[in-house]
């Protein structure tokens, strides 16, 4: 199980983010724990628990991101995917972007 944070600078749309990512990571079978969090809750210990950080278009910027100063894997959320809140196209760019295959077909 790899873990998955996603960040936002909003928390109720982290949060339905999340909800609809981990539906679908549970349906299709992909080996994901997602976890939400706002740039203000981060911790070097929540970091350190992640295998892939990705960021939503808001909270991707340079500043922010040097400031995490972590050695995990980040990548931006593409605006199609984070704008729709698509839950099913987030499962399959988290399992690109860590070589994943679900056991389910995405």
């Amino acid at each position: 199980m790899k873990n998955v944070l996603l960040l936002s600078g909003n928390e109720n749309s982290s949060h339905l983010f999340l909800g609809e990512a981990k539906r679908t990571a549970e349906t299709r079978q992909a080996p994901l724990c997602f976890k939400a969090a706002v740039m203000a809750d981060l911790t070097p210990e929540l970091l350190a628990e992640q295998d892939l950080i990705l960021l939503a278009p808001q909270t991707a910027n340079a500043a922010d991101t040097a400031a995490m100063n972590t050695q995990v894997p980040t990548v931006d959320i593409p605006n199609d995917i984070y704008g729709w809140l698509n839950g099913q196209a987030l499962v399959k760019f988290a399992c690109g972007k860590l070589n994943l295959v679900p056991a389910a077909a995405i």
